[in-house]
Formats: C-alpha cells, sequence, structure tokens
C-alpha cells in the first residue's frame, strides 16, 4: 500500500471519529475540518499540547501520533460530562483516541499491521528522537474551532 493510501485510510478513521462523536452527543453541527497533508521535515517539532503515539509494527513500521490542543480535549471531555478538566483525563483521551484511530485502520489493513497500547506525552515531541522509518505526513484538522493533529509515519516492510 502506498503513502497515499495510508493517509486515505487515517482521513476515513479521523472522520468516521468524529462523526460519531458528532452523533453520539447529538451536536450534527459540530463539524469536522481536515487540512491538507504536508510532509514534516525531522528537524521540526511535532505536536501540540498532548499527543498520543502508537507504535506500529508486523507488515508495516512506524508510529502513528494523534496531538491535540488543550481547548479540543477539554471540549470532549465537557461533551461527556466530565467535570475533571485536568491534565489526567486529557491524556487519557488523547491515549484513547490515538488507540481509536490505529485500531480503525487495523481493521482496515488487516491481522498483520500490529499496533502497540497508546503512549501519552505533554506537549510535542521531536521527530529526531524516533526512528522515523519512512517520511512523515501532518494531517491538521479542526473540530469546534479546536485544532488537533494526525501524524502518520508508516511504510511496508
Amino acid at each position: 500500500m502506498n503513502e497515499r493510501a495510508h493517509i486515505d485510510v487515517f482521513i476515513d478513521g479521523l472522520s468516521r471519529y468524529f462523526n460519531y462523536l458528532a452523533t453520539e452527543l447529538e451536536e450534527p453541527n459540530s463539524s469536522l475540518e481536515i487540512g491538507a497533508p504536508y510532509l514534516l521535515s525531522t528537524s521540526q517539532p511535532m505536536g501540540l499540547d498532548f499527543t498520543g503515539m502508537i507504535s506500529v509494527s508486523g507488515n508495516n513500521l512506524g508510529y502513528i501520533f494523534v496531538s491535540a490542543n488543550s481547548a479540543l480535549l477539554k471540549r470532549i471531555l465537557l461533551s461527556y460530562g466530565e467535570v475533571d478538566l485536568s491534565d489526567m483525563p486529557k491524556k487519557d483521551l488523547i491515549g484513547e483516541i490515538a488507540n481509536t484511530l490505529a485500531g480503525n485502520a487495523r481493521r482496515r489493513l488487516g491481522a498483520d499491521f500490529h499496533i502497540s497500547t497508546p503512549r501519552v506525552f505533554d506537549g510535542g515531541l521531536e521527530p529526531s528522537k524516533y526512528q522515523l522509518t519512512s517520511r512523515c505526513y501532518v494531517l491538521p484538522f479542526r473540530w469546534k474551532s479546536s485544532k488537533a493533529e494526525l501524524i502518520i509515519s508508516i511504510r511496508e516492510r
């Protein structure tokens, strides 16, 4: 599968996640805005306030990162009726989002698309600290005017 096909799988998963969220919360007007994917240089920092990372192995190698600003995570938590808006629920949520998107991709890419449990970080990441096995694509998106990024660095074995 080529890089564009991988990106399309994640765009579809991202759309389905936020459409489900809007339906679940009975907020049909809370649309997801997906920007154009772009390449990230390994010298550029990546990510926003909170980042969830999934390692990929099997027939593919690499990483999936989901990073969001605090406002987006706060909006989702409030939508679910969460009263604790400290960093810990935000970290749990970004890890859950990363895991859900990776799991949805696994359904499309097959059982040999192995995913790890999520790791969660405060803030962005330095790409040079990770052995990125392929080009790193950033897919910026907004939900309820709050921004986030889906960062994909995957190649076939």
